[in-house]
């Protein structure tokens, strides 16, 4: 196993070393944003406070089948040596079936050892799935047993509800088990419309924001700006899921309202819309996707001022006055 680029010692609450925002890490070594420019990316972030990388064994895909995110991940760490960052990979997601989760804990535990043999231990191991077909016992046991093996420091889930994630944390506390601490919804200024596109990602709303404040746990929410719906330029790329999953009524007010808003402040409508996360629900740690430093930029000022997002100004993003 390689050296450990992270301190394994107990870590203070995500939301509270992280910086404004996580950045993610998906399209990293890929035609869209090649190592070099990635390097950049990460450079800049860490120099703009941010200390929390979100990346999985199945970011950066290549036409060769592999996947390089977490070893560019590793490199920069290596190479830098800096000791302050924080890493979130995951477990359980076939790419090839991505409406299914695979948490059979020979899995968990082979790509947690897989994970850690490349970044180095002390990451927080988050379920990119949920497996209803594997006993909530047996996933509670396996990734408990990733932290015991001293290769994740924390846990968290990606696309669980509400319910499933209270029935973990009531078992592992019962079982003197690994508490879940990282929730990591797909959530935006604008809901999806219905019937959603995607049925098998779970969308945080109210309870689900209201568990997580409840169990103190971070939230990492991902598709943070509507897949680039709520920027005032995007490429087109996902026009059509545009269409199909936010341009509905609702999101089209939200948007105008937004980008009002933004112009008003003096910001770019995506970062406002990352202020509004972090202002709308206590712990949030929105993940960002840019491919420039400038737009990176942008989301970490935006994410930083949340502070300055009033109850009023939620409201009137939301439509509700």
């Amino acid at each position: 196993m390689t050296s450990a680029p992270t301190s394994n010692a107990a870590r203070p609450p995500l939301h509270t070393s992280s910086g404004p925002a996580a950045l993610g890490t998906f399209e990293f070594t890929t035609p869209a944003l090649p190592a070099v420019r990635a390097l950049e990316l990460l450079d800049t972030y860490y120099q703009h406070g941010g200390r929390l990388l979100d990346t999985a064994p199945t970011y950066g895909p290549h036409p060769d089948g592999t996947f390089r995110a977490e070893q560019l991940i590793a490199t920069w760490l290596r190479t830098t040596g800096v000791n302050d960052v924080h890493v979130i990979t995951k477990t359980g997601l076939n790419p090839d079936r991505p409406h299914l989760g695979d948490l059979r804990p020979d899995t968990i535990l082979d790509q947690a050892r897989r994970s850690a043999d490349i970044l180095g231990t002390g990451f927080t191991l988050v379920l990119h799935r949920d497996d209803p077909n594997v006993p909530l016992g047996e996933i509670a046991d396996a990734t408990d047993q990733t932290v015991r093996s001293g290769y994740a420091s924390a846990l968290g889930a990606s696309n669980w509800t509400t319910a499933r994630l209270t029935q973990w944390a009531a078992h592992a506390r019962t079982a003197n088990l690994t508490v879940p601490h990282v929730t990591a919804p797909l959530w935006s200024l604008i809901p999806r419309a219905r019937p959603v596109s995607e049925p098998w990602l779970v969308e945080a709303d109210p309870p689900h924001l209201n568990h997580a404040a409840e169990q103190g746990m971070t939230i990492t929410p991902y598709r943070t700006l509507a897949a680039g719906y709520l920027a005032a330029h995007h490429t087109g790329r996902h026009a059509e899921h545009h269409t199909t999953t936010y341009d509905t009524p609702t999101g089209q007010a939200r948007r105008a309202r937004l980008h009002q808003a933004a112009a008003m402040l003096r910001m770019t409508p995506h970062a406002l819309a990352l202020a509004y996360l972090r202002a709308a629900a206590p712990r949030v740690v929105p993940v960002i996707g840019p491919r420039t430093t400038t737009q990176l930029r942008q989301c970490m000022a935006g994410a930083a001022t949340a502070g300055s997002v009033t109850p009023d100004l939620v409201a009137y993003l939301e439509a509700r006055r």
